[in-house]
């Protein structure tokens, strides 16, 4: 299912004008055209796409779709369904529909959907920068993706009756995905190193971390105008003095 959550939600980014670009024209949807270079350029920036959100080499992607679906691995299964050809262009199609009717009705110019779509967009942006930053610290040479075939073999069957070079490439995502954990912390922290933040010393981010944030009964959120998260200015405390006595006259 989150696979194709991620697969449906990418490939819904990647429609483009395909019109001029010299291959066979497959279908035209409302004056759309579906042509054979701009179907298969969104086909391979799909496995591109779900290769980096799931931290999954492209090339590992690309065997297990080519291959009959029962030899594939079940937590695999529904991506080779989803990426047969001729179930990516219903898939393809059906998302280009609905796009077209979501442009038409206004759906897609509302400010609540351009608010999901920049949320999604930030999030998505996010994960494949840190994704490919985290990549590029790992180095997993091929002794050590064997030495974890064989270590992974010796407790899994499956693995064990597996080609050796599926193994080997089985056992390489396994540690890329254990030192990913270890990369991550460092690249997060080089992150935050790029860029400049300055805190409003006049915010109170405490008071606002601790406000419940509010919402009416039909879950729209209710704005606090109460400036509760405005530091009040600090009076200073006034030291009580003792009367002064005047002189005595001589």
């Amino acid at each position: 299912m989150k696979q194709f959550i991620y697969l449906a939600l990418l490939t819904f980014t990647l429609f483009v004008a395909n019109c001029g670009d010299g291959s066979p024209v497959i279908e035209t949807i409302d004056g759309a055209k579906i042509t054979v270079k701009g179907f298969e350029n969104s086909y391979d920036t799909a496995i591109e796409a779900m290769s980096r959100m799931q931290n999954v080499e492209k090339k590992t992607l690309v065997e297990f779709i080519a291959q009959n679906i029962d030899q594939v691995p079940e937590q695999f299964k529904s991506l080779n369904f989803q990426f047969q050809k001729k179930n990516f262009f219903e898939n393809y199609r059906q998302m280009l529909m609905v796009k077209i009717v979501a442009e038409k009705t206004g759906f897609s110019s509302r400010a609540d959907i351009k608010e999901i779509l920049q949320q999604v967009e930030m999030q998505t942006l996010s994960t494949l920068y840190i994704q490919e930053q985290v990549e590029k610290r790992i180095k997993i040479t091929d002794e050590q993706a064997m030495e974890e075939c064989n270590r992974l073999r010796a407790k899994n069957k499956e693995l064990a009756a597996m080609p050796i070079d599926r193994c080997v490439m089985a056992g390489r995502g396994n540690l890329k995905q254990r030192e990913s954990q270890n990369v991550l912390p460092k690249v997060i922290e080089r992150i935050k190193e790029g860029v400049v933040i300055k805190h409003n010393d006049k915010f109170d981010v405490d008071a606002y971390m601790k406000s419940e944030m509010k919402f009416d009964e039909n879950g729209k959120k209710i704005e606090d105008k109460s400036g509760v998260n405005e530091k009040k200015a600090e009076t200073p405390a006034i030291t009580p003095t003792e009367p002064v006595t005047p002189p005595a006259k001589p």
